[in-house]
């Protein structure tokens, strides 16, 4: 399943390589026309990497019985980001959000199982960071047994669930990405 998080990480680092068309310089065929038309301009702008342009990506640990075994992979999964690319928070859950890091590698919670505190942290998260993208450049993964509590996440796209083994899909958002890890053994 780690192949899977590297190969978006590897499409996510492409896409924002990209140079975009833009319409700002002076081209060389615009010399004999008129001010007021604006032309394409033969030249790139290369969009600037800095922390606005990083993405997003909240990675939550089911802490329950059933999943909390799963630790050492989820902090092995979050050594390969690339830090200059991606803010990545790690998070653990059960009936609520607990921030954790690498460095600590410490885990919290221990309770039942909920997934309606994941999606009221990313809500708040995306409103104090930048209330502007709307969500779209913030990515959440999951990785749990999926025995949870229902959910309806404004950007279910957006929302990566890895399941481990033993688990069901009855509480996920058909609309998000599922991985299952025992495809990845």
């Amino acid at each position: 399943w780690e192949t899977i998080i590297k190969r978006w990480v590897s499409n996510k680092i492409k896409e924002e390589d990209r140079t975009i068309d833009q319409w700002a310089f002076l081209d060389r065929r615009n010399v004999l026309l008129p001010r007021d038309y604006i032309l394409p301009s033969s030249k790139k702008l290369v969009l600037p990497k800095n922390e606005k342009n990083k993405i997003d990506v909240l990675f939550f640990l089911d802490t329950s019985g059933s999943c909390v075994s799963y630790a050492q992979r989820f902090f092995d999964a979050a050594k390969s980001i690339p830090p200059e690319k991606f803010n990545l928070k790690l998070m653990c859950f059960d009936t609520s959000a607990y921030e954790t890091d690498l460095k600590s590698g410490k885990l919290y919670g221990f309770g039942g199982t909920c997934f309606k505190c994941i999606d009221s942290y990313v809500n708040s998260y995306i409103s104090k960071t930048n209330p502007l993208h709307g969500g779209r450049k913030t990515f959440v993964w999951v990785l749990t047994d999926g025995y949870g509590s229902s959910i309806s996440p404004q950007y279910p796209k957006n929302w990566f669930w890895f399941l481990t083994n033993y688990s069901t899909t009855a509480y996920i958002p058909k609309q998000s990405k599922i991985f299952k890890l025992s495809d990845f053994s």
